[in-house]
């Protein structure tokens, strides 16, 4: 199981109870930006994009070219804070390159969006993505959102933000476009699934943790999800605030109806097949699906990460999402997901 070193993050576990217990749906205010990613980059990892759409050619680019970045260091988390500029706007993240990496060899990717008020330094920590990246060869991209807000749905300056960050490291660095990812947290989920959904030619698969809110037109995408049925932030249960009248997002649609619209989006039966987990988790399992899809509800967990080292609140160590989420990712390239 991953160790987390919480002592290298020093006050980040109380700002992460605050930024987890704020994670409901929010909108920030940037524009629409477009994206196509160039060469120039600085030895601090500071990328400028221009204006216009990219084209994505067989391969990457960046193939046989040296990392231009330290590969994943020794304290918590290990990834390289860097920035991107997007038409005059710069957006940072967090960029991890394996240990393992090899420039003449296509790694796969994996994209972790933090919830609602936290930071890319904070997901890095929580969850422990990025380290599970690195010892499974993964390139990990951990974007900052602005204000720590995502703006929701397909399109908009966050959108195009993550869709450049892709671009660029494909032009960086030697990608296997079959395996791209997306990973997220609370608002973080939210606006990965949106992501994925509305660029389906780009993400293979994703994982969902705390919010599962399936999008509108959202064609078929192997997607597995994990909710506390404890969750005061993001109910689980009916949703509409009917077990936490006082949640922030008591007007979502709870996990059940949540789960019954993947079903219907990946052409899945509707009803799952059930397998008890230890003491404190199901998986649901749905059956003949155009896209896998599976979901894990634990038992008197809150909004939290399962499988976290760092307690911000009741969760589960019967399971490790990380680990489950990389695991699927695995069994998931697009060649098999599409």
């Amino acid at each position: 199981m991953r160790r987390v070193q919480a002592v290298t993050v020093g006050t980040l576990l109380v700002v992460l109870i605050a930024a987890c217990s704020s994670g409901g749906p929010a909108r920030d205010t940037a524009g629409t930006a477009t994206r196509r990613p160039t060469s120039a980059t600085s030895p601090t990892g500071s990328t400028t994009v221009n204006s216009g759409k990219a084209t994505r050619a067989a391969a990457t680019r960046g193939c046989g070219v040296p990392a231009d970045v330290a590969t994943i260091g020794a304290e918590a988390p290990g990834d390289v804070a860097s920035a991107i500029t997007v038409d005059g706007v710069e957006r940072t993240y967090r960029l991890g390159i394996p240990t393992a990496y090899d420039p003449d060899e296509a790694a796969p990717v994996v994209m972790n969006l933090h919830g609602s008020g936290s930071t890319a330094l904070q997901a890095s920590v929580y969850g422990g993505v990025t380290r599970e990246a690195d010892e499974r060869g993964f390139i990990s991209i951990t974007p900052d959102a602005i204000d720590g807000k995502w703006q929701l749905g397909g399109s908009g300056a966050d959108h195009d933000f993550l869709l450049a960050l892709v671009d660029d490291v494909e032009a960086r660095y030697c990608v296997d476009r079959d395996r791209v990812f997306l990973i997220g947290m609370s608002l973080g989920a939210w606006k990965a699934a949106a992501t994925a959904c509305a660029a389906a030619p780009v993400f293979a698969a994703i994982a969902l943790v705390a919010v599962e809110v399936h999008p509108d037109d959202c064609p078929p995408i192997p997607t597995v999800a994990f909710h506390g049925t404890d969750d005061a932030v993001v109910p689980y249960g009916e949703g509409s605030g009917k077990t936490f009248p006082k949640s922030p997002n008591a007007g979502l649609p709870g996990t059940h109806e949540n789960l019954a619209a993947w079903a219907r989006g990946n052409d899945c039966d509707p009803k799952p097949a059930v397998k008890r987990i230890g003491a404190d988790v199901e998986r649901w399992s749905y059956r003949n699906c155009t896209a896998d899809l599976d979901a894990y509800t634990v038992f008197g967990a809150g909004h939290t990460w399962p499988g976290a080292d760092i307690e911000i609140g009741a969760t589960t160590q019967t399971i490790d999402a990380t680990q489950i989420a990389f695991d699927w990712f695995a069994a998931h390239p697009r060649s098999r997901a599409r």
